[in-house]
């Protein structure tokens, strides 16, 4: 059954496409641009949070670590399961100094 489709396909005409006209040029229209904003005038991120690859990175340490890690933080803050904790609580419960740990995130995130 698949040869008699082959043949039939390759007997079938192929019907030509009527010449289309040329289309008209547009005189000279320019596209609008979005402006960017100059790259001095933007500033660098600035996050409250952390997370757990940030964990890892900053104290080598395996990520399922670096989960258990976070919850206990949340435990003993007394926060529910999926709330942030912010850069400064992770400092003080490591007992790191935040400038430290947000200079190491600063070249975390770069590299």
């Amino acid at each position: 059954m698949a040869k008699k489709k082959r043949v039939a396909a390759k007997n079938t005409v192929q019907v030509k496409k009527k010449a289309t006209a040329p289309k008209k040029k547009v005189a000279g229209r320019k596209k609008k641009t979005a402006k960017k904003a100059p790259a001095s005038a933007k500033q660098p991120l600035k996050r409250l949070v952390i997370h757990t690859d940030d964990i890892t990175k900053i104290l080598g340490i395996n990520i399922r670590t670096a989960q258990r890690l976070l919850q206990t933080i949340r435990e003993s803050l007394g926060r529910r399961k999926k709330d942030y904790v912010s850069i400064r609580e992770f400092a003080n419960y490591v007992h790191l100094e935040e400038e430290e740990v947000k200079q190491n995130l600063s070249e975390t995130i770069l590299s």
